[in-house]
């Protein structure tokens, strides 16, 4: 089994046909004085054909607490899907990568105060690379059309994870993403995180991450633990 989760590089493979995958987790972080606690994140992944997955985030329930005001919430109902467009085969060169593209959206049906008020499509394209039996290196290139402070504006999202395999069925990544700009008429931010996924059977898995924000203000962390699924 493979999931979308912790990391936040989405994999280049998609869940096979007829089958669901559910991934849902839990994350606190905080940012100067304000501290933030995501409930669910839940991620609904199923196999349409062999190459294409429908993919449906319930994604959380905030609670923000800030100095000023507290706030809490639903997030945004996301849709979308994710196509294969190259898999693994066998004989294939390690240098060929294994590439994927996500198109979807984010539409405005959570709290105010937390979500967005307009629809807010994006894509991605992942892509992956076996180095060996153990080593994973994938990054994802994305887009998307944000809405704040009723303007639009587009932001960029990169990231990039080495994945290794410590024992069976204990893996471990590494992993730096960014968005540019995170939010309208700001500058560019960076991630840096880490964690573990442990494989309990070949349809359960708990995961754990840690990590932090490369920007102001400070301090500026996060960890979560989550668990997925597979029917």
């Amino acid at each position: 089994m493979v999931t979308d989760r912790p990391d936040f590089t989405e994999s280049a493979r998609t869940v096979a046909p007829g089958r669901f995958q559910f991934e849902l987790g839990y994350t606190f972080a905080k940012a100067g004085e304000e501290t933030e606690h995501d409930f669910g994140e839940l991620l609904v992944r199923l196999g349409v054909v062999s190459w294409l997955e429908a993919r449906l985030g319930l994604n959380s329930f905030v609670l923000l607490r800030e100095p000023s005001a507290d706030q809490d919430g639903l997030e945004d109902l996301t849709v979308g899907f994710k196509a294969l467009l190259r898999g693994s085969s066998a004989g294939a060169s390690r240098a060929v990568p294994r590439l994927a593209v996500l198109l979807g959206a984010r539409l405005p049906i959570g709290n105010d105060d937390i979500g967005s008020s307009e629809v807010v499509p994006g894509a991605k394209l992942a892509a992956a690379w076996d180095l060996s039996d153990r080593v994973v290196i994938a990054t994802n290139l994305g887009w998307a059309y944000g809405f704040a402070d009723d303007q639009r504006f587009h932001q960029g999202i990169a990231s990039l994870v080495a994945g290794y395999s410590i024992i069976e069925p204990l893996t471990g990544y590494i992993e730096w993403y960014g968005f540019f700009p995170e939010n309208r008429g700001g500058g560019s931010n960076h991630y840096l995180n880490g964690g573990l996924a442990w494989l309990l059977s070949p349809d359960l898995q708990l995961d754990w991450r840690v990590g932090a924000g490369l920007q102001d203000p400070d301090p500026n962390w996060f960890t979560g633990l989550g668990f997925s699924f597979r029917l």
